[in-house]
């Protein structure tokens, strides 16, 4: 488990570096290589992620898909370094535990389905979707922001860097 935390700290540092260096209009403005979404968008998205699935531990139930797409979180650089900052706060508290995951993959609202998981398999799918969005921001950063530094492990997966290393 330490390792799996290890991994979203480095994530959640990431992420706050970045936003750091943006500045709030280049954080929440549609860019075209993102197809008019923002960087804030997907900051959005992997926080709430993370959050629906530490508040479904307390519950011993996750749903991603009862996130709230808060327009807010992605207009705002200084709430999304807030947020993050909670979220590497309660991933260090977490500890292992058994947890149903709720969900839907038809377009009917009301056809769900129930798995088990637990917190270290839902700890490792999130590292993997910050992942995933954070090589997006990478696309855009590259595209729109060259000045700006990251650190070279952004958006690239643990397996690659590996790899690449080889």
């Amino acid at each position: 488990m330490e390792q799996i935390k290890q991994a979203t700290s480095e994530i959640i540092d990431q992420l706050t570096d970045l936003a750091e260096k943006l500045s709030q209009d280049d954080f929440s403005r549609p860019l075209p290589v993102l197809m008019e979404s923002s960087i804030g968008m997907h900051y959005r998205h992997i926080i709430e992620f993370y959050e629906v699935m530490i508040s479904g531990a307390g519950k011993g139930e996750i749903n991603y898909d009862s996130r709230k797409h808060d327009p807010e979180l992605e207009q705002s650089r200084e709430k999304c370094l807030e947020r993050l900052k909670g979220i590497r706060k309660a991933i260090t508290l977490e500890s292992a535990m058994n947890l149903k995951l709720r969900g839907s993959y038809t377009r009917e609202t009301d056809i769900r389905f129930t798995i088990s998981t637990n917190l270290e398999r839902e700890l490792v799918y999130n590292i993997e979707h910050a992942i995933h969005h954070m090589a997006i921001i990478r696309i855009a950063l590259q595209h729109e922001f060259p000045d700006i530094s990251i650190a070279k492990e952004f958006g690239y997966a643990y397996s690659t860097l590996k790899h690449i290393k080889k």
